[in-house]
């Protein structure tokens, strides 16, 4: 018998349902135990969590923001895993949604717990984050690199070096290169990072190294937070339960993604294939740099092996010079359409270097240095297989290009993503025989979540979808601008101009701060380059994604200072949070539409022309209005945030499409309005 406050409710095992009801009922646990608002929404979301789990089934959950769904499914979830014996496991896509499980909602559930008897026995669930494991410092690669720095590092990599050890003897708490300040240099952690042969159960143990803590704690625990990244990264290494045993990351687990309208791109990314310049470059320099005579092989090397190095560093630096002269030439991004077409005159010298490294473990009697040859030795046969792979284009179901990235674009990504991630995810995600529970404040367009169901892969799941409880149609003004130039014209000037212009009235006409969003880096420089001068002179702060500062830095900024401009593109449109008036005001510039030049966009619009479909109408406009929520979603934030949302972009009112955009604005009541009704005599100021 299970006591429920006044109410006894026999059963012959523990009812989920009926605790999770007494938890989130009005008047229910949560209200008294925590002083929390009762939500009907969360207690929606929380029924739908229970039903889904008891019945092995999956669900994709849509709720707005402000629901607080992040207990919703962390009650019945933790309930069940502890009851159960099976391990859940919660995926996110950002750090903070990560930071607020562990430091807000996991503690309010322990309390929870605490405060009734009827819970009291689940308080001590056990909880683990878990990061990639190049991500945790390893104590014995730490001490093998400071017994042998000599050999490794030099002046400023080697005081790098030494700082590890000082936060690692220190400060360090879980142990993972986050938690430095500044992050350490990437050549000297890749030589003390756990991911490596020679961080292994039988060398390190809890007791000492960061990453067996971890995995201890981990193999342990009932909840296990990772990020979206690091599980699709393991699912496309193979990484998983027998598949007699069903599960994801570990037998008979179920995994619960948040920000789950994260997961198509993200699986995209993680389950193809990524060979960078930089990474190869510096994997062959970590084994020997000729001009330091530094590296792994400085003390062992024969003259042969010291040559392989040398030539392999040539043959790199060629391949790579002869992808941005003449494959890539002025373009950023180029799709790979025909097989043989890129040099092959750097697998002979990587070959040899992948031989030598294999012969100089045999050789050594140094078994730490060994491990680290051979690891060494598997790395670049792991290049040797992905660029095989990309220049033979062998896998008819991926899509393959070539691409500049990094901040100055110097950085050359040979890329590769599946062509039809939904097939990938349905055998490998939902077809493993456990309940997989996807939630998101942006999961469906016009009510309906059956783009998104066929974007991923999943035939059968229950839905449900719950507003935000919060009052948009008093705390939230929308404005539309209607002579907005187009900015896809050919002479972009007026366009840019008009922008600058509205964007420093806008700004400067409120008290609060405001955020624009851009759909480019190109837009959002132009208008950073003319309107810092123009604040300066105001005494106000204008920042800009990519001049110096990290998103985080700029949401302190913003927090701090109340009333700065903040121009952010790209991963500002998602999981930025600034509450209250440090962000009264939302610009969004363009209407999000994806490149339909890129590799990926492009070959997918190829297969749907051949089915007779629109790529438009099926892949561009679903993908922009679902980013367009999600955009229109950083503004108000809790019960009492007020602001005003401005969209620049004309096309919303004068293209067919655009009701799809409006319709998904979060009050039915908007403003059109020219940009001299809103701002009197702006383009007649000096």
């Amino acid at each position: 018998m299970i006591r429920f406050a006044d109410t006894a409710v026999e059963e012959d095992e523990f009812d989920l349902s009926s605790i999770v009801d007494f938890i989130f009922k009005e008047g229910g646990w949560l209200e008294n135990a925590l002083d929390f608002e009762h939500r009907p929404e969360q207690h929606e979301m929380a029924k739908s969590t229970a039903h889904a789990l008891l019945n092995e089934s999956h669900l994709l959950f849509e709720a707005g923001t402000g629901v607080g769904k992040s207990l919703a499914y962390l009650v019945p979830s933790v309930l069940f895993s502890c009851t159960r014996k099976r391990p859940c496991v919660v995926a996110t896509n950002t750090i903070s949604l990560q930071e607020q499980l562990l430091n807000k909602d996991i503690p309010a559930l322990r309390s929870l717990m605490e405060s009734n008897p009827a819970l009291e026995s689940f308080k001590d669930f056990r909880c683990a984050l878990l990061v990639g494991r190049a991500n945790y410092l390893c104590t014995t690669r730490l001490h093998r690199a400071l017994s042998g720095q000599g050999e490794l590092f030099e002046g400023r990599q080697k005081r790098e070096l030494e700082r590890i050890a000082e936060w690692a003897n220190k400060g360090a708490v879980e142990g993972i290169r986050q938690e430095l300040s500044p992050l350490p240099m990437g050549a000297v952690w890749d030589a003390v990072s756990a991911d490596s042969s020679l961080c292994s159960s039988k060398r390190c143990k809890p007791e000492n190294c960061f990453y067996r803590r971890a995995r201890a704690e981990v193999e342990e625990s009932d909840l296990v937070i990772v990020n979206h990244s690091l599980l699709f990264s393991l699912m496309g290494a193979g990484f998983g339960p027998n598949d007699d045993k069903g599960g994801v990351m570990f037998a008979n687990d179920f995994v619960i993604f948040d920000e789950a309208h994260e997961m198509p791109e993200v699986a995209g990314d993680h389950l193809g294939l990524s060979i960078s310049s930089w990474a190869l470059e510096m994997s062959v320099r970590r084994i020997f740099n000729p001009k330091k005579r530094k590296g792994l092989i400085s003390r062992i090397g024969r003259s042969v092996d010291f040559e392989a190095v040398e030539n392999a560093e040539f043959a790199v630096a060629d391949f790579f010079q002869y992808l941005h002269a003449k494959t890539l030439g002025g373009k950023d991004r180029i799709r790979l359409l025909e097989k043989g077409v890129l040099p092959m005159e750097v697998f002979p010298p990587l070959s040899r270097l992948c031989r030598c490294l294999v012969e100089l473990g045999e050789l050594t009697d140094d078994e730490s240095l060994k491990m680290e040859l051979k690891d060494q030795a598997r790395r670049m046969q792991g290049y040797l297989n992905g660029l095989s792979e990309v220049i033979e284009l062998k896998d008819n179901n991926s899509v393959y290009w070539i691409e500049r990235t990094g901040k100055q674009n110097q950085i050359i990504h040979l890329r590769s993503a599946p062509l039809e991630i939904a097939k990938v995810l349905q055998g490998q995600l939902f077809s493993r025989d456990v309940s997989v529970l996807m939630t998101s404040a942006t999961l469906t367009r016009k009510g309906n979540a059956s783009a998104f169901r066929s974007t991923i892969g999943v035939e059968h799941v229950e839905e449900g979808i719950v507003d935000s409880p919060f009052d948009y149609e008093s705390n939230l003004q929308i404005r539309v601008l209607a002579d907005c130039p187009d900015p896809m014209s050919n002479n972009r000037l007026p366009y840019l101009e008009y922008m600058v212009e509205v964007l420093h009235g806008c700004a400067t006409s409120i008290e609060g701060g405001t955020l624009v969003l851009f759909t480019n880096y190109s837009d959002l420089k132009f208008c950073y380059q003319n309107l810092l001068p123009r604040w300066k002179k105001l005494g106000r702060s204008v920042y800009a994604q990519g001049e110096g500062l990290s998103r985080s830095d700029l949401r302190d900024k913003m927090i701090e200072e109340q009333d700065v401009l903040l121009l952010g593109a790209e991963s500002f449109w998602k999981g930025f949070d600034a509450k209250g008036p440090c962000l009264s005001q939302v610009i969004i510039t363009r209407l999000p539409f994806e490149n339909p030049s890129h590799p990926v966009l492009e070959a997918k619009s190829e297969v749907l022309g051949k089915e007779g479909k629109s790529a438009f109408m099926e892949l561009t406009l679903p993908s922009a209005v679902i980013r367009l929520r999600q955009g229109m979603g950083r503004l108000i934030r809790s019960k009492n945030d007020v602001g005003e949302l401005v969209i620049l972009d004309s096309r919303i009112l004068k293209k067919g499409y655009g009701k799809d955009f409006i319709r998904e604005f979060p009050k039915k009541d908007y403003e059109i309005i020219n940009s001299t009704d809103l701002l009197p005599n702006l383009f007649n100021e000096e």
